[in-house]
């Protein structure tokens, strides 16, 4: 792992160890190295010795992953589906900001409104694969609190993609943790297209709430 020495060490200096999350992260490096530089921007560098020198690094590094990836087409797991993913964890976490966003998002990418109507019916529906059936069970479970994933679930994930799409579809899901977090902490105002569409097409039970912007 040296490729990613920066990464490991700065960990190590911070907590003592290297935490695992950094080796299953590294199957994508683009990954694993924007995951470093978020965390470096949101509390620090691990160390006060940490030199200006090496964030440089650590930057151009992700760079690197990024560029790489974009060469090689790096978005295993189709857009779609990741809309798909992120809305139904959002769904599971109770973020309507987020709802309504990663619908709207999923229609944009070519999802039909009749499949997204249909997206709690994932398990029965025949506008569903089961390939999309797994990983929609899993952001389900994922999603809610406390964490309903199994090994039963990896299992079935382990079925229909590989390492590297576990990863995306994991990173997914945790992404959009952070968002549901931060959108429904600082009551976030919809935008008019997500918050039309969300009116229009999503379940009788949505509703903006402390998200509908003033005034409506």
């Amino acid at each position: 792992m040296k490729e990613f020495e920066i990464i490991l060490n700065e960990a190590k200096k911070g907590m003592g160890f290297i935490p695992n999350s950094l080796f299953a992260m590294g199957k994508k490096p683009n990954i694993l190295g924007s995951f470093a530089m978020l965390m470096a921007n949101i509390q620090g560098f691990s160390s006060s010795q940490t030199s200006a020198w090496t964030g440089l690094r650590l930057m151009f590094k992700n760079l690197r992953w990024t560029l790489k990836a974009k060469r090689e087409n790096h978005l295993e797991v189709p857009t779609y589906l990741k809309n798909l993913i992120a809305h139904v964890a959002s769904n599971a976490a109770g973020c309507r900001y987020c709802q309504a966003h990663t619908a709207h998002t999923a229609h944009r990418n070519g999802v039909a409104i009749e499949k997204l109507q249909h997206i709690w019916a994932f398990e029965t529906s025949d506008l569903f694969s089961e390939q999309e059936r797994a990983a929609l069970r899993f952001a389900l479970a994922a999603g809610s609190t406390p964490n309903q994933v199994t090994p039963a679930h990896h299992k079935e994930l382990q079925q229909y993609f590989t390492e590297q799409q576990i990863v995306e579809i994991v990173a997914t899901i945790a992404i959009f943790g952070f968002l549901n977090r931060w959108n429904d902490s600082m009551a976030t105002a919809l935008e008019e297209d997500p918050l039309e569409f969300a009116q229009l097409y999503l379940s009788k039970n949505w509703e903006a709430g402390k998200h509908a912007p003033k005034g409506r």
